[in-house]
């Protein structure tokens, strides 16, 4: 059978069009998954729990930073300036901004949806209570909630080896809070990771059935 010169070419560009179809059709169900993803009540609980993580992962890093300036030992460290200068203002100052941080964490803590989270809150109410003295001589004490309250007048009027004591030597209640916000924030990124894969699964339940547009990905 001889196949027409003109035939051919209209098999062609049939085949062509086709193709592009597919891509656009592609290309406009993955703009609907998308669409879909952010729309449904699953992914706002979804995006609102990927934002706590996020936060958390963030403010267990702060808290991180917070200790280390206050837990430094080296010659240019607050502590070390504070005994030459007599000054304690940069101390209760990193000490303010510790327990902000810290609040933020634990927060995030809070509203975290793992058994983990609840683990390390209850790791780190443990150390408010294990150090609660030498927090209450610095004028910081722990809420019901985990949180902490700073007395600015009483923390203004610590002495410097109250503040080393609760805040600047490497057994203290920031050496310790440091640490367990490392495991923290490591957990949150797990968190993360996991939520990400978990939006993802689901994107492939919802539009990945026989017919559907995954079929035109290739």
């Amino acid at each position: 059978m001889r196949i027409s010169r003109n035939y051919m070419s209209a098999l062609m560009n049939a085949n062509k069009t086709a193709s592009s179809r597919r891509r656009a059709f592609g290309k406009s169900n993955r703009t609907s998954a998308s669409r879909y993803l952010v729309n449904t009540p699953t992914a706002s609980k979804s995006n609102s729990t990927m934002t706590t993580y996020q936060n958390m992962k963030n403010n267990a890093g702060e808290v991180q930073y917070a200790a280390s300036k206050l837990t430094n030992s080296g010659d240019n460290s607050l502590f070390a300036k504070a005994k030459e200068s007599g000054d304690t203002t940069e101390i209760t100052k990193q000490v303010k901004e510790f327990v902000n941080q810290y609040n933020n964490m634990v927060q995030n803590l809070r509203n975290g949806t793992s058994r983990v989270d609840s683990s390390y809150l209850n790791q780190l109410n443990s150390y408010a209570t294990m150090h609660r003295n030498a927090l209450q001589a610095t004028g910081v004490t722990k809420r019901s909630d985990g949180t902490l309250a700073v007395d600015e007048k009483a923390l203004k009027g610590a002495s410097l080896e109250q503040l080393q004591t609760a805040w600047g030597s490497s057994s203290s209640f920031a050496a310790k809070a440091g640490t367990t916000a490392s495991y923290v924030q490591s957990s949150a990124v797990s968190s993360l990771n996991s939520l990400v894969n978990n939006s993802y699964s689901n994107l492939l339940k919802n539009f990945g059935s026989s017919g559907s547009f995954f079929n035109f990905f290739s």
